[in-house]
């Protein structure tokens, strides 16, 4: 609305009575009679303007027409004619519209189900399914998207390698990507350096199922379980390696696991690490010392204990704990963990050779933490390193037989406490406590034969645990406490087994050392 003010003459006549007489009469100037100037005060007055208020709207600008726009998922390609192609084509256009349409998270499930059929049909497959925002009219008419009109920022990420023991690679990659207009698009890509075997393309379906579910479960929850590799047909599979990512914040949190297995060494290795930083590395012979005996379920269950107090004591996020756990009992095939039934062809010797293993191949298995650096005292670090390892030796001299089995786990805990009274350690203002403690234990069992007899058999367990702790105020050290504590035990049952029969050799090795398989390290 406006108002405005409008300047108007009015007209005055002489003889209207003034409601307000003038004080004094206004003077005449020299030389003018009083016709005259009555004249010129009656012209004066006429000429006064009066104001006039005149309020009208203002005039309401006619509205602006904006074309609705419609959305439209469409694939880059879409002239493959191969069953597989199509189907994987399809399982990209499913893929985005649960993106774009707000039912699911980004998931790779419906195209890489489909992996094994599209190895049958080619060696090569490339394709993208965009989303598009056009006017609504085009939708009655021919759309022809551009798919170089745009570049975009990937969001979640997949990319598979796989190795095949008769050299073939595979690689496999899709990814969710982010357009500056708001709109999504899924890209694939699968590429296979090789003629692959029909035992080649099942083993490679099987592997890609399985690694799409542990994707799509850190798509969902940032977090994985890899839940074992029996999914990984060892006999034609000789490794893989995931890398998944995704956005954190401004950020990108990235999750990645690599098997491979060595013919010449007969070891196979995962390495894995998580969104967080934490990473598992194990390496194990394919096969342990007997093959006759299944994993003693007391041995195995002693070693997940040990991660998930090292754990617990280094403070690690619950979620980077049950990746550590899920990667290490998973690790180990489900065949081993099934007790096998009294073979009646093994001789003495096998039998014995059976109760004195644990079942467990060698192994070496490290946990880490990211390392902090405290900045004002850069050397000081706060970290986890956890190993847990069994590694056995044998030496035959003619009929003489030497066997050690050792078992072994070391824990590095190096952190920053708050001094009594606060809650958190001040870095800033120098005012914690820093501790560095090592705890390391070794259990050797060592079994000694001259041909079907056993000789001896004894048990040595060590343990020990070393902590310093430094007390600092206002950036110096004004304390400092060191702790250690040691404890051995050696068992030697070379008078217990003479009361054995030889026929019962067997149960006498298992039950001599099921108290140091039940109780495998000493107690710190």
């Amino acid at each position: 609305m406006e108002i405005s003010a409008i300047p108007l003459l009015e007209p005055i006549t002489r003889n209207t009575q003034s409601a307000v007489a003038p004080a004094t009469e206004p003077a005449v100037p020299n030389g003018v009679n009083a016709d005259s100037s009555a004249a010129l005060m009656d012209e004066s007055v006429q000429t006064s303007p009066a104001v006039l208020v005149s309020i009208t709207r203002e005039p309401t600008p006619a509205p602006v027409y904006t074309e609705p726009l419609a959305t439209l998922n469409r694939l880059r390609d879409d002239s493959h004619t191969g069953t597989a192609a199509r189907a994987t084509s399809q399982g990209l256009l499913s893929s985005l519209n649960q993106v774009t349409d707000g039912k699911a998270p980004f998931s790779v499930a419906n195209v890489f189900s489909q992996i094994s059929s599209l190895s049958k049909e080619t060696t090569e497959y490339r394709n993208e399914a965009r989303q598009f925002k056009v006017p609504q009219k085009l939708l009655t008419e021919k759309f022809s998207p551009d798919f170089a009109a745009a570049r975009g920022k990937k969001a979640e990420s997949v990319n598979l390698s796989v190795r095949t023991k008769e050299g073939d690679s595979i690689q496999i990659q899709m990814s969710r990507i982010n357009y500056k207009d708001g709109s999504s698009g899924i890209e694939f890509s699968f590429v296979v350096d090789g003629n692959l075997s029909e035992a080649e393309q099942k083993a490679l379906g099987q592997l890609s199922e399985k690694l799409a579910q542990v994707s799509d479960t850190f798509f969902r929850t940032g977090t994985t379980e890899l839940r074992g590799l029996k999914d990984v047909d060892t006999s034609v599979i000789s490794g893989f390696n995931l890398t998944l990512q995704r956005p954190k914040g401004d950020d990108v949190e990235t999750h990645s696991y690599d098997y491979r297995i060595d013919e010449v060494a007969q070891t196979h290795t995962l390495s894995a690490e998580d969104g967080s930083g934490y990473t598992v590395d194990i390496t194990s012979a394919l096969k342990p010392l007997s093959d006759r005996v299944g994993v003693d379920t007391n041995v195995l269950k002693q070693y997940i204990e040990l991660i998930r107090k090292a754990t617990d004591d280094s403070d690690t996020p619950s979620g980077t704990q049950r990746f550590m756990l899920d990667v290490f009992s998973g690790f180990f095939p489900d065949s081993l963990l099934v007790a096998k039934d009294d073979d009646t062809t093994q001789t003495p010797s096998e039998k014995s050779i059976a109760a004195f293993d644990s079942g467990l191949p060698d192994f070496k298995a490290t946990f880490r933490s990211p390392v902090f650096h405290n900045p004002n005292f850069y050397s000081q670090t706060s970290a986890m390193v956890l190993t847990i390892q069994q590694q056995t030796s044998t030496e035959k001299n003619q009929d003489n037989l030497l066997i050690k089995q050792e078992s072994r786990y070391e824990f590095i805990n190096n952190r920053f406490e708050p001094l009594p009274g606060l809650e958190f350690p001040d870095l800033a203002g120098g005012n914690y406590l820093y501790v560095k403690q090592r705890i390391e234990a070794t259990t050797s069992r060592i079994l000694s034969m001259t041909g079907d007899k056993v000789n001896n058999l004894w048990v040595e367990q060590d343990t020990s645990d070393n902590k310093n702790v430094s007390r600092y105020e206002n950036r110096k050290l004004v304390d400092e406490d060191s702790r250690t504590y040691e404890d051995r035990n050696v068992q030697d049952f070379v008078e217990l087994l003479e009361k054995y029969n030889a026929n019962h050799q067997q149960f006498a090795v298992d039950e001599l050392l099921a108290s140091s398989k039940k109780q495998l390290f000493l107690r710190v």
